[in-house]
């Protein structure tokens, strides 16, 4: 009697609040989504609002980023000119992030974005971008407590991938992610791109029958979601299926950030981990999905994306991770009443009170969130009406953040000790007053669960818990206490290896380390304040070690890439890279593990006592040069630094050499068959397209096309060109008609053994093939059993042909 009366209670108070917002926003615009929530039971639901955003272009209703009341009612909305919103939601520090899209991929899901940041009074502060030339992606952003963030872009690599699987584009582009830690001043200190530590034959070596793989573009590696782990190393995770493109189990990787190489793998083709509690095939399952964080007790959460034809529903995991024995032992989980595919986007979320909030992301025509109670009863469900609009992902979050613990004392004193404590709140600190204090004054102690904004540290910046303490005073000329904080009040793992931080104007300047002590026996973290001002906790991070970066090849500079940068590939040692002398040139490279500023050395020898470029302290892993002299062999060598000290150098050469373009297939002796699709291939070191045009002999037959000079295009040879063994392709500029190159003479349908083109074989080929009887020298015309010379081997050819068409 007593429980029912309890969740009438709290029913008529959710609708009571809800009504109140309503009113309070007046009638909603027009485009507004309509939203339709069913709470179960008001009183398990969570405390806190929903966070969404409209991720879906749908005609009639505008792209809003909004929380909401528990019954679907907006506390607060704002519509954003873009026509999708990711990742609407609570920064650790208070903030709020959301990601307007910018452009689609065209080699993947998702998109382009910025990531924006808002205060708690929804103003801008922010807006982040990656860095080194690359753009962000907007499956996933996390801004850190030490203030750094996580995100991440695609980036496309020109590949000839006829070279790595039979049949594969030989101008293919291979899309592969650049994963980047910026720090408050939004340098990049770590930057993690997956095809400098994977080749591509590693990487496709199941592919050789996978039809995606010989695509001419190639979404090889696809990432969803990114977090930094307790220990301090990356994870990162994806629903796309390891090395297999076609295989349906996703994957999680965990990223060394000192040395950036692969900690452990667990899910997809290079699985290393052993399940307990389910199938391998229900583990491998359970891991492809976009949502993939670690609990506060250590555990993983998954959110499963399913499958697109809903065969299998979307669903939530926990496991827990023994990362050294590679075991996977299953927790938890939950499965919904009904088939929810939501097999794009989506989230799952743990909430403080045990309850896990989950956004389902995306087929539409599904919730978009529902909160289940640890025994799997869902509490809460709220969708959208139209059945064509979608979110990302869904958070429950409290708002504003104004959870705060607050306590005033006054009239302290030299000599004693307080406790900064009342019968309803406890801030768990103390104050024991060693100097100042005296008369009537007061001491206001405040504990928030944020991490400290916008945080600066002297030198490598640690990790730092997100709770913050801001200790003020009124009427106190200086004081002099040993501030003491309660670990069992705080809930402090590894007290004994946390710094107190402080500075003194809470939200700007930079925090310093205080000497600090922890007394195991009273479990106090103990410091020296000697000014008021913002108190926070950090752990050391990893150590410094500086390695010599990863070189990329040199190439031109292709310009501000706005939209599908094209990245150039990790260098082959001992190649000297030749690039256009009238262009500007790109020396890039990756750091491997932490850096803090790079120093490039340009040379005309190898030894480097001829320094023509010398520029140390540069933030950026790249530099545009555009001061080389034409015709000269240059050598280079790059080091980076970083709290660890220097590392070696890695050096590399490059040529820089006239504009050129070289015709390599045809090579010449091909002959191609009408209404066949055959490659045209070339080098050329030009920005502009290229004119790609067919003779016979010295007359021009067609223009083939201005395509870009990608160095491949494709060709249908056409149903009416005559036959010919006199064919020639030629490549010229777009832009100047002067710099071409011409093949070398092919066929078109010649009969096989039609040694003089006259579309038939008879006595005068026979003629040609005496005469190159017994000559001992490779490509001859009359080497049809194409083993370098002409013998009775290629008479017996002959002999089968003759006589011919």
């Amino acid at each position: 009697m007593n429980t029912k009366r309890i969740t009438l209670i709290c029913a008529v108070l959710v609708l009571f609040l809800g009504l109140i917002h309503n009113n309070a926003h007046g009638e909603l615009p027009a485009d507004f989504p309509g939203i339709s929530v069913t709470t179960y039971d008001p009183c398990a639901v969570a405390d806190g609002y929903v966070f969404l955003a409209i991720a879906t272009e749908t005609s009639g209703i505008g792209t809003y980023l909004m929380i909401l009341e528990n019954d679907g009612s907006p506390y607060w909305f704002r519509k954003v000119d873009t026509h999708e919103i990711y990742d609407f939601k609570v920064l650790p520090n208070g903030f709020l992030h959301y990601a307007p899209f910018i452009e689609v991929h065209s080699f993947a899901g998702g998109g382009d974005v910025t990531h924006e940041i808002l205060d708690p009074d929804y103003n801008y502060r922010e807006t982040i971008q990656a860095g080194n030339g690359y753009i962000a992606e907007s499956h996933d952003f996390q801004m850190l407590p030490n203030g750094h963030v996580l995100l991440f872009g695609y980036y496309l690599m020109q590949v000839d991938m006829s070279e790595v699987v039979p049949g594969g584009y030989p101008n293919a582009v291979v899309a592969g992610t650049a994963i980047q830690e910026l720090d408050a001043e939004r340098n990049v200190v770590f930057q993690w791109r997956n095809w400098d530590h994977t080749t591509l034959e590693e990487y496709f070596r199941t592919l050789q029958n996978d039809p995606k793989a010989k695509n001419p573009v190639i979404n090889a590696f696809h990432l969803n979601s990114i977090d930094l782990d307790t220990d301090g190393h990356i994870l990162i995770s994806t629903p796309q299926g390891g090395a297999n493109l076609s295989a349906t189990s996703g994957w999680i990787e965990k990223i060394n950030r000192q040395t950036g190489e692969t900690m452990w793998h667990l899910g997809g083709t290079d699985n290393q981990f052993t399940f307990v509690g389910v199938s391998n095939a229900e583990g491998l399952q359970a891991f492809s999905g976009h949502g993939f964080n670690r609990l506060p007790n250590g555990n993983v959460l998954i959110y499963d994306n399913g499958s697109a034809d809903k065969t299998r529903t979307s669903r939530v995991y926990e496991f827990e991770l023994d990362e050294t024995n590679k075991v996977a032992t299953y927790v938890w989980s939950y499965t919904p009443p009904a088939v929810t595919s939501g097999n794009q986007r989506g989230n799952a979320q743990r909430l403080p009170n045990g309850n896990t909030f989950i956004g389902w992301g995306g087929l539409l025509q599904i919730p978009a969130a529902t909160e289940v109670t640890p025994a799997g009863q869902i509490v809460f469900d709220l969708k959208f009406d139209d059945p064509r609009v979608g979110s990302y992902r869904a958070f429950r979050s409290i708002w504003p953040p104004v959870q705060t613990n607050t306590v005033k004392l006054t009239e302290l004193a030299t000599g004693n000790t307080y406790i900064f404590a009342d019968d309803d709140v406890n801030t768990g600190v103390t104050l024991e007053v060693l100097s100042g204090g005296g008369g009537y004054n007061e001491v206001t102690v405040t504990r928030e669960p944020y991490a400290p904004v916008y945080p600066v540290f002297p030198g490598k910046a640690p990790r730092a818990l997100p709770v913050r303490v801001k200790v003020d005073g009124y009427n106190i000329g200086s004081m002099t206490a040993e501030i003491s904080f309660d670990a069992n009040s705080f809930g402090f793992a590894e007290p004994n290896k946390l710094t107190v931080y402080h500075r003194q104007f809470p939200g700007q300047g930079l925090f310093i380390p205080l000497s600090t002590d922890y007394n195991p026996v009273t479990k106090q973290l103990q410091a020296t304040m000697t000014k008021f001002g913002e108190f926070i906790f950090c752990y050391p991070d990893i150590e410094d070690v500086p390695y010599p970066p990863i070189l990329a090849e040199v190439e031109n500079y292709r310009g501000v890439q706005t939209h599908e940068v094209i990245a150039p590939k990790r260098a082959a040692p001992g190649l000297t890279y030749q690039v256009n002398q009238e262009r500007d040139i790109l020396l890039s490279w990756s750091p491997k593990g932490f850096a803090r500023w790079y120093q490039l050395q340009v040379a005309t020898d190898a030894n480097f006592t001829n320094v023509v470029l010398d520029d140390d302290y540069l933030t950026e892993a790249r530099y545009i040069w555009d001061t080389a002299e034409p015709n000269t062999t240059y050598y280079y060598r790059v080091n980076t630094t970083n709290e660890g000290g220097t590392s070696e150098w890695s050096a590399g050469s490059f040529a820089t050499v006239p504009p050129m373009i070289e015709v390599t297939v045809p090579s010449g002796g091909e002959n191609w068959k009408r209404g066949v699709k055959y490659f045209i291939k070339w080098n050329d070191n030009i920005a502009e397209d290229v004119v790609i045009e067919l003779y016979k002999g010295q007359t021009l037959v067609q223009t083939i096309g201005t395509v870009p000079s990608d160095r491949a295009y494709q060709w249908q040879v056409g149903l009416g060109l005559a036959i010919g063994c006199d064919y020639s392709i030629k490549i010229k500029s777009s832009t100047n008609g002067a710099l071409f190159d011409m093949s070398e003479t092919f066929s078109i349908d010649v009969p096989t053994g039609d040694f003089d083109c006259d579309g038939c074989v008879g006595i005068d080929d026979l003629a040609v093939l005496a005469g190159e009887w017994l000559e001992e020298r490779s490509g001859l015309m009359a080497d049809l059993h194409e083993d370098g010379k002409v013998n009775f081997l290629d008479f017996a050819v002959f002999g089968g042909i003759w006589p011919g068409p």
